[in-house]
């Protein structure tokens, strides 16, 4: 899976979507899997009924306002679009803020300057720990990678 820094990616720049909803929604990875998947289509919508004429732009703002665009379209409960929406996004930021020390570990490849390719066992780690009910303030990406390695190995036959 890839991800971009055009403002879908994690990055510094995503911009955080500061709600108190209750985690009352269940995110499962499978359901954020295909989320990541939609995003090659997201990126390139010029419009939306929300926010407007976007463009080509491919700045944070536009691409956040793409993504809100496209999880109010999915879901019926506006505060179930949401939630999953703030989430989504704050995964992209976390793994574009630790892609560096990623990189080095051999769980996310820099294919640009605003392209990732991040295995699939990084991802649904990071899920994992964004979905907690419990959710910490603070994330380690230590933690992140040890239970990546370890969703790497239970990936792997034999």
């Amino acid at each position: 899976m890839s991800l971009s820094c055009r403002g879908l990616a994690p990055c510094r720049c995503c911009v955080y979507l500061n709600t108190s909803l209750v985690s009352q929604f269940r995110y499962p990875y499978e359901e954020f899997a295909d989320h990541v998947k939609a995003m090659k289509t997201v990126q390139e919508w010029e419009h939306t009924l929300r926010f407007g004429h976007l463009g080509r732009e491919q700045s944070s703002r536009a691409n956040t306002a793409r993504v809100l665009e496209y999880f109010s379209d999915s879901y019926g409960d506006q505060r179930e679009a949401l939630h999953k929406a703030e989430v989504f996004l704050s995964i992209y930021d976390y793994v574009g803020r630790n892609a560096s020390f990623f990189s080095k570990k051999g769980l996310l490849e820099r294919l640009g300057n605003t392209l990732f390719s991040v295995e699939p066992a990084l991802l649904r780690s990071v899920h994992f720990a964004f979905t907690l009910p419990e959710r910490p303030l603070k994330i380690s990406a230590k933690s992140i990678l040890n239970l990546a390695r370890a969703f790497r190995e239970l990936e792997l036959p034999g």
